[in-house]
């Protein structure tokens, strides 16, 4: 089980188009608006409440600063794994994304996970400060689309995400899954992607969660995330996101 905590900042107006959401997020905004939608439907979560995304969700994001300041939010990510294992009790209609009102029970559980992972503590502890915070989701009336094992591009995504600078082959990916070259692409196919297109997936889904969490260079980020050449990066962020990198900094 792996579990981040991640704080976005943002001076001006920035629109994200489909963007990734490859853990399950619980993010709690703190100043200003955050507007959503996925093709079916939009939602708007205003400062105080919390938005939660499952795994394997593509959003269209937009972020609001506020009147008086930027837009604030802080967000807990946690791999899939404790999901999997939760029995959810709500007998609310399940959902992939749900945005929800703050609580008591909710804005402690989300303040215990975030200073636990702020000290950070080790991960038994962390563990459990995670479940306390599915339970507040549960008893708030959030209950999750059913879950499954992830798919072999999910798991593909995992490989890839421990360092997406490296020169990945997908020889490298297939051999640490016990499978032909040629299998891992015909598996993928089967799932309607390929090996680059994951690889990229990854790479530039990073990139957006270091412009918006970090202070780092924009060179330096497109490094981190295996593009030697800023310009190609800038293009492929463009094309994948509907902004450039230098629009989301700025």
């Amino acid at each position: 089980m792996s579990v981040a905590l991640l704080n976005i900042h943002a001076r001006r107006r920035q629109r994200v188009a489909a963007v990734p959401f490859g853990d399950f997020v619980v993010a709690r905004i703190r100043a200003g608006q955050k507007r959503l939608a996925d093709g079916t439907r939009r939602e708007a979560v205003d400062t105080g409440h919390y938005l939660i995304v499952t795994p394997g969700v593509l959003l269209n994001v937009e972020n609001l600063p506020a009147s008086d300041g930027p837009y604030l939010s802080t967000c807990v990510a946690v791999s899939r794994d404790l999901l999997l294992e939760k029995h959810w009790t709500s007998d609310a209609t399940p959902t992939a994304w749900a945005v929800l009102p703050p609580s008591p029970a909710l804005d402690q559980a989300f303040a215990h996970a975030e200073s636990g992972l702020q000290q950070p503590l080790p991960q038994a502890v962390l563990v459990h400060r995670v479940r306390e915070l599915l339970e507040a989701l549960d008893l708030g009336g959030f209950r999750p689309v059913a879950m499954q094992q992830p798919a072999l591009a999910e798991r593909v995504r995992m490989l890839l995400a421990a360092a997406p600078d490296k020169a990945w082959r997908a020889e490298d990916i297939a051999a640490a899954m016990a499978m032909s070259a040629a299998t891992l692409r015909r598996k993928l196919a089967a799932e309607n992607t390929s090996f680059r297109a994951v690889l990229e997936e990854v790479r530039l889904a990073r990139a957006l969660t270091l412009i918006q969490t970090t202070t780092q260079p924009l060179k330096r980020i497109a490094d981190d995330c295996g593009y030697r050449s800023p310009s190609r990066f800038a293009t492929r962020f463009r094309i994948r996101f509907g902004t450039l990198p230098s629009a989301l900094r700025e």
